[in-house]
């Protein structure tokens, strides 16, 4: 309320000097006050009056803030140029009045902060041409501008000759840097996808001045997003000035039928209030809703919750401290699909900088129990917003200006890798899912098909103001669709040869699809096409060969692959393959734990090779009496044996012999022949062993009968 009655004042004031005339100053100092309070706008009307009372000063070439309705560029003929425009010469200097030069990168900077980027890049670059101490940043800032306006050699130019002139330490270097980066790969021809179609949704869906963060409401055909259109709810103090509502920001759903969308409704329950209502989430039943509320002036940003009860919206509430952490800006909520996961935008401490993505743990009720930070990997030190989780992909998207890119706020991706929860390297999701502005709000479908995004791309003809507003729409896209395949040889691991009619299982991992089963040709070559969001386990099998397996995954792949794996058998060889490292204490047949995790390996073999039976045998050495080793090797080979059936192997498949002192692998005769007690010592110790051999093997086609795919 405070701040409200500041700006009145400072509103007034205006008005007043404006009809009794006033000095540069004091239009100056307004100017100032009203930057100070981030009333950007009422800093620029104060500005232009500086400018309107300096004697000859050249407002035509100053002032670019005059209403200009957009049309859109004639088609180019081909005879057209398409010669890059040569770029603003801003190493010109020009002597001027100290005050013109201090308000002409002020009123640069305040149409920078009202997004108001082609004002701001005409005012950069007639700032440069007056430079000042006190704004070292003003050429970085013009090549930002010149990005927001896919200049990208002039931006280049610009960003290589403030980079030539900063200090390393500061900030803006590196960021000029990155920027740098971001130019060439805007101009790489790759950085295009060709196979995406996008879409500005029509003006049923795009009315009013700004519409963004839309999302699935329940069903691909119900849409639920945010917009600043007439008929919204204002305070009621302003309800006579229906232009009020065309910026006062409400939740709409609307319905698609045959393909077209129908007119949006105001969301039902009490979501929409006289302050700004927008950017939601709503869990898996449309169980729970949350949404972002700004106050009027911006300055308060916070998350609340609505329950739905027999169908009935609850009335919001507002959700604890932990998330709406008091002194700081709370918004852009997305609950996971299992709802224990809620993902929202804060801009509090301990982030890595500016607007970071942070996670809260949260129940049905909306009660938190913990806010972490996504770390480094995720968040960059400039702003990162507008997160959206897709579960079945285990990828977060979320928008960025920290890791380079088209200009502005760009869509990027980051996977997370679910045997260590770590997430990959963020991603550009390049054009046409990004452009030169800003590019947010990300949601997309089960099967990575269709989707939506938000954008301010195009310029905005409801927007009112001086002409050059970009407010967000809503775009649709739609990918082709994924395509998934495996294809590779079964080869002798020994001789290279080619293994044909070798027989390949795949099981899914998840259990969500049936097991199938593949015979590689004469060739020993096989070929498959996989689902989105598989995870297998592949086996290769043939008699007389221990068999190989890989595990091939398409979960958060959304870019299609074809994958390539050889197996490798090796043939079984006669007699008994011993299982090195298999130790016991004197005198007893108990496993230590380091035998137990040898043992597993063992398992895990004899799980691959499941038409396979085995003996387990055990050895000592020949000190001791025969009988008494008998029954100690017995005892130890049971061990074993007993620990494999406990790891799921069928008891079946497995004999246990103990076999004492009677097949020493160095015979007495020879090793108390070595020279020394040290290679008698491992002599002995190679005598008493563990080991294994095959003694029968089922017929693998037995399994797979009748079940083939491709026969």
């Amino acid at each position: 309320m405070m701040k409200r009655i500041q700006i009145l004042t400072l509103l007034v004031l205006c008005s007043c000097l404006s009809l009794f005339g006033q000095s540069r100053r004091e239009w100056l100092d307004f100017g100032d006050q009203a930057f100070e309070k981030k009333n950007y706008m009422l800093a620029v009307t104060c500005y232009k009056h500086v400018i309107d009372l300096v004697p000859g000063s050249d407002r035509d070439a100053m002032l670019p803030y005059e209403y200009k309705p957009w049309i859109p560029p004639a088609k180019k003929n081909k005879k057209d140029s398409t010669a890059t425009p040569a770029p603003v010469d801003t190493t010109k200097k020009i002597d001027v009045d100290p005050r013109t030069q201090y308000v002409t990168h002020k009123m640069a900077d305040c149409y920078r902060l009202l997004n108001d980027y082609d004002n701001a890049e005409a005012y950069y670059a007639k700032a440069l041409t007056m430079p000042s101490d006190q704004f070292p940043d003003a050429r970085y800032w013009y090549g930002v501008m010149l990005m927001y306006g896919a200049k990208y050699p002039q931006a280049m130019h610009e960003f290589e000759t403030y980079s030539a002139t900063a200090a390393p330490e500061n900030p803006k270097f590196k960021l000029a840097t990155r920027n740098m980066s971001g130019c060439q790969f805007a101009q790489d021809t790759g950085s295009v996808k060709k196979e995406v179609i996008v879409e500005k949704l029509d003006s049923v869906i795009n009315a009013g001045s700004s519409n963004f963060a839309a999302g699935y409401y329940g069903d691909p055909d119900a849409l639920l997003f945010a917009s600043a259109r007439p008929g919204n709810t204002t305070p009621a103090n302003k309800k006579t000035d229906p232009a009020q509502a065309a910026y006062t920001t409400d939740l709409y759903i609307a319905q698609r039928i045959n393909g077209k969308w129908m007119n949006p409704k105001p969301a039902d329950g009490q979501f929409n209030s006289p302050q700004n209502d927008g950017a939601a989430t709503v869990s898996f039943g449309l169980a729970n809703l949350f949404f972002t509320r700004w106050s009027d002036d911006k300055e308060e940003c916070a998350i609340y919750m609505c329950k739905n009860v027999n169908e009935k919206w609850l009335a919001p509430l507002r959700l604890d401290g932990q998330v709406n952490m008091p002194g700081t800006k709370n918004m852009q909520p997305y609950l996971s699909n299992d709802g224990t996961s809620l993902f929202f935008v804060s801009d509090r401490p301990g982030g890595q900088g500016g607007f970071d993505i942070w996670m809260a743990t949260i129940d049905e009720n909306g009660n938190t129990q913990s806010v972490v930070n996504m770390g480094n990997g995720i968040n960059s030190v400039e702003d990162d917003i507008t997160p959206y989780y897709h579960f079945t992909t285990r990828t977060l998207f979320y928008s960025s200006k920290g890791f380079g890119g088209f200009g502005g706020f760009d869509i990027v991706k980051s996977a997370m890798n679910p045997e260590d929860s770590t997430w990959s390297v963020p991603k550009n999701l390049e054009a046409p899912f990004n452009s030169s502005r800003d590019d947010a709000y990300f949601s997309m479908d089960r099967i990575q098909q269709h989707g939506y995004f938000s954008s301010d791309r195009e310029k905005c003809a409801n927007c009112g103001g001086e002409g050059s507003n970009y407010c967000y729409k809503v775009y649709s896209f739609t990918n082709e669709p994924l395509v998934f395949s495996l294809h590779g040889k079964v080869f002798n691991s020994e001789t290279n040869e080619i293994i044909p009619n070798a027989l390949l299982t795949f099981k899914d991992i998840r259990g969500d699809n049936e097991t199938f089963y593949i015979i590689t040709d004469s060739t020993g070559a096989y070929n498959t096409p996989l689902q989105i969001n598989w995870e297998l386990y592949i086996k290769a099998q043939k008699n007389k060969f221990f068999g190989d397996a890989t595990n091939i995954s398409t979960v958060g792949l959304t870019d299609s692959k074809v994958f390539e794996h050889d197996f490798f058998l090796t043939p079984i060889p006669a007699g008994e393959i011993v299982i090195p490292g298999i130790e016991y204490d004197f005198d007893r047949a108990t496993l230590r734990p380091e035998s137990k995790k040898i043992l597993d390996d063992l398992a895990d073999f004899l799980t691959l090779n499941d038409n396979i039976s085995v003996e387990i045998s055990s050895h000592t050495d020949t000190r001791g009496s025969d009988s008494y080793n008998l029954r100690l090797s017995q005892a130890r080979a049971k061990s074993c044996t007993d620990y494999l059936i406990s790891k799921g192997i069928a008891s079946d498949r497995l004999q246990d012999k103990g076999y004492g002192e009677t097949k020493p692998l160095m015979a007495d005769k020879e090793l108390y022949a070595l020279p020394t007690k040290d290679e008698q010592e491992a002599a002995h110790q190679k005598n008493r062993r563990t080991a294994f051999r095959p003694i029968r093997e089922g017929v693998i086609q037995d399994k797979w009968e009748g079940k083939l795919p491709n026969k």
